[in-house]
């Protein structure tokens, strides 16, 4: 998908799902986001853009890590899911940074030059059309000495939460024309030599790259089968199956359910993840 592409989709039904959903997300990604800001090491910074912000759960955590008189400014292009976000400010403990929202594409505004300290996301830099030219803006925006720090996926085969799902689908729906590795989507960054060559190329220095694996509890469902369907509606299955009937996406359903099966236990589906923390520096 191009920038226009992405805009359309995260404004349509797909944001508006994922804001729905975003109390699940919330839940889910949280022992990421907590991670991702103990090894960042944020409480210093003063001045952060969270970028790709979608519900903003993580924007008030690093509001939390800041603390006053610091300010947080999410951005995220989804309308539906800054909603969402806007109404948890309410929720910020006492002593937090400030926090506000903008609905903006992060890679085209024009943001104020030197005017954060720390570039923050959490699986939001991924879709970028051009992400040098997009790394190379963000980093503008930096003052020298300003720090980088966000989380993105590893590929898709050491995700079994996404690659096992998908493999289930393509037994009953065509597969896709073999995507472009680097097109934006949730695994542009999987390769980490690619991933250095686009922030050295943005002017970046001090490129650090750790992998975080974890087991994370994907499904608050009374049931197995509701916790499939849920499964299904997050990654690349979710696209794969948009456009699909109901009779084919029950089929998927049920050979989603074989593969899945050891992987529920104690009513949650349990599922590993691979992620790769990134932090960098504005000389």
């Amino acid at each position: 998908m191009n920038n226009q592409e992405q805009i359309d989709y995260w404004n349509g039904e797909a944001g508006k799902r994922w804001a729905r959903d975003d109390a699940i997300m919330e839940r889910l990604l949280r022992p990421v986001t907590e991670a991702l800001l103990e090894h960042a090491g944020v409480e210093a910074c003063r001045s952060a853009l969270d970028i790709g912000c979608g519900g903003g759960s993580q924007s008030l955590l690093l509001a939390e890590r800041i603390g006053e008189p610091g300010r947080v400014l999410g951005v995220d292009i989804s309308g539906p899911m800054l909603a969402v976000a806007e109404a948890k400010t309410r929720q910020l403990p006492p002593g937090s940074a400030a926090v506000t929202f903008l609905q903006a594409d992060a890679a085209a505004q024009p943001f104020e030059p030197g005017s954060f300290d720390l570039l923050f996301s959490r699986f939001g830099v991924m879709f970028f059309d051009d992400p040098t030219a997009a790394f190379s803006a963000l980093q503008a925006a930096l003052q020298p000495g300003g720090r980088l720090a966000f989380c993105c996926w590893q590929s898709l085969k050491e995700n079994a939460w996404s690659l096992l799902p998908y493999q289930a689908a393509l037994k009953h729906v065509p597969a896709p024309e073999k995507p472009d590795p680097n097109a934006p989507g949730p695994f542009a960054f999987a390769d980490p030599e690619r991933l250095r060559s686009v922030l050295d190329a943005a002017g970046f220095v001090d490129i650090g790259l750790e992998s975080f694996n974890d087991t994370l509890r994907f499904s608050e469902s009374a049931t197995f089968a509701e916790s499939v369907r849920g499964l299904a509606e997050i990654g690349p299955i979710a696209r794969l199956l948009a456009d699909q009937p109901q009779d084919v996406r029950e089929q998927v359903f049920l050979s989603m359910e074989e593969v899945l099966a050891p992987y529920f236990t104690e009513g949650s589906l349990m599922m590993p993840v691979a992620i790769w923390f990134v932090t960098a520096r504005r000389e």
